[in-house]
This record gives C-alpha cells, sequence and structure tokens, in this order.
C-alpha cells in the first residue's frame, strides 16, 4: 500500500508540474486555438465540405497528442537533472515508477485535452455531453498509450539527448500525417500508397477525431466497436512505452548512469 502511495504522490507532482510550465501551456493553447478558429476557416473556403465541422474537433485530439509527447520531454528532463536517480531511491518498484510517469502524462493530456472539448463544444454548439463524457476514459488510455511513445523517445535519447526533441518531430509527423485528422479517408487515399491506408484507418489518432466527430457533435449512437478498436490500437504503444522506459531504469540502477 505505501509504494502506491509513493507511486500517486510521484504522478501528482509530474502532473502538477506540466501545468506550471505557464510558457508551454501558453503556447499549446495559442497553437491549438489559430489551429481551431483560423485554420480551420481558412481551409474551409478551400474545401468542397464542411471542413470547419470536420477539423475543429481533430483539433481536440491534436491537443491531447501534443501534452501526451510533453511527457517524453519531462521523463528526459529528469533522467539528465538527476530527478529520476532521487526517486528510484524511495520506496517504489522501477515498474511503479514507469506507471505514475504514463499516469500523470495520460491525465494531464486528457485534461488539457478537455478543455479543447469544451471550446470546441460552444464553437459548434454540440449538445452530445453524455456522449463527450462516455469517450474520456477512451480518450485517457489513447493518451497513455501516446505518453509510451514519448517515455519510448525520452529512452532512446537518453544517452543522444541533443536528438530527443529532432525524434519527437519525426513521431509528430509521421502519426498525424497518416491519419485522418486533417483530411478525410476518402481524400487521402487519393495521393497514399493503398498499402499504407490500412494503417492511417487504424491509426488511434484517425480513431479518436472519427469518435468525437461522430458521437458528440453530430450526436450518433456510440457504437462500442470503434471504442475498442481505440482501446486495441492505444494499449500497444503504452506497452512499448512501458518496456522501453523500464529498460532505462534498469541501466540506471545496475551503472548508476544513463
Amino acid at each position: 500500500m505505501s509504494e502506491i502511495r509513493v507511486i500517486l504522490a510521484i504522478a501528482r507532482n509530474d502532473f502538477s508540474y506540466f501545468f506550471r510550465t505557464k510558457w508551454l501551456m501558453a503556447i499549446l493553447l495559442s497553437l491549438n486555438l489559430s489551429d481551431m478558429l483560423v485554420v480551420a476557416l481558412v481551409y474551409g473556403n478551400m474545401m468542397t465540405f464542411e471542413y470547419f465541422n470536420y477539423f475543429v474537433p481533430a483539433v481536440v485530439v491534436m491537443g491531447l497528442f501534443a501534452a501526451s509527447m510533453d511527457t517524453g520531454r519531462r521523463i528526459w528532463l529528469a533522467l539528465r537533472e538527476g530527478v529520476i536517480q532521487y526517486e528510484l531511491s524511495l520506496p517504489v518498484s522501477t515498474k511503479g515508477l514507469v506507471m505514475a510517469y504514463l499516469l500523470a502524462g495520460g491525465a494531464a493530456a486528457l485534461v488539457y485535452a478537455s478543455s479543447l472539448l469544451l471550446i470546441a463544444m460552444l464553437v459548434l454548439q454540440a449538445g452530445a455531453i453524455v456522449s463527450a463524457i462516455m469517450l474520456l476514459p477512451f480518450l485517457f488510455v489513447l493518451a497513455m498509450g501516446l505518453a509510451g511513445i514519448a517515455a519510448t523517445l525520452s529512452a532512446i535519447a537518453s544517452t543522444h539527448g541533443e536528438f530527443f526533441f529532432a525524434f519527437q518531430n519525426v513521431v509528430q509527423i509521421v502519426l498525424l500525417t497518416l491519419s485522418t485528422v486533417y483530411y478525410p479517408l476518402d481524400k487521402v487515399q487519393n495521393y497514399l500508397p493503398s498499402i499504407i491506408i490500412p494503417l492511417v484507418s487504424a491509426n488511434p489518432l484517425s480513431l479518436a477525431a472519427e469518435a468525437l466527430r461522430q458521437y458528440t457533435f453530430l450526436g450518433l449512437p456510440i457504437e462500442i466497436g470503434l471504442l475498442t478498436r481505440i482501446l486495441i490500437t492505444s494499449v500497444p504503444f503504452a506497452i512499448v512505452g512501458s518496456l522501453a522506459y523500464l529498460g532505462a531504469l534498469r541501466k540506471i540502477q545496475s551503472e548508476g548512469k544513463i
């Protein structure tokens, strides 16, 4: 029971750190709001369908993604500044420490995305509040999966710190580009090789954005199948991230350094 309290304390500390970095919050909010209120309107005049209604829900997913990926930055800084070494001296296992950071990353991303979701619901005047609430647990699992990707990057970059942000940008470009966040699948498949289309369709960012569009903003009945696919595609990211971060922590324990 004492380890659980330590895990929650570490998670709470990392969770609060995300919201204490006011410059980061200002940048993220300005970028997401500009996407929502400027990019969507400008692109809407160039599209043959209601692009504003299509893109605004996707901004929520983009915010979830950005906030989740910040977990990697915090882990990377903790590794560089010796915070992890201190936390390893506490009565907590390496698995518990990994879980604390993934929980904190998922929670911070969910809270941040929820604020964007409220703004989006006001902009589009969506009334399916119950559907939005029902989607939150699944968005939390997705956020933990994305935090797992971020943890993987921090573990890989632990010995090549100068490449961390480059790795992060590459992942961001790949996951967002190979998704239906920006454009519908019927538009994407006209420009990408057919072999990639199943990956775009199975991308958890695509699934989450589609769930928000259909259930929260269009008010369609929730389908368990789509929510299950979000879980199935998100959990592997969290598992891989946990294993990679766990390996980095055990290396610190055995060698005393990264």
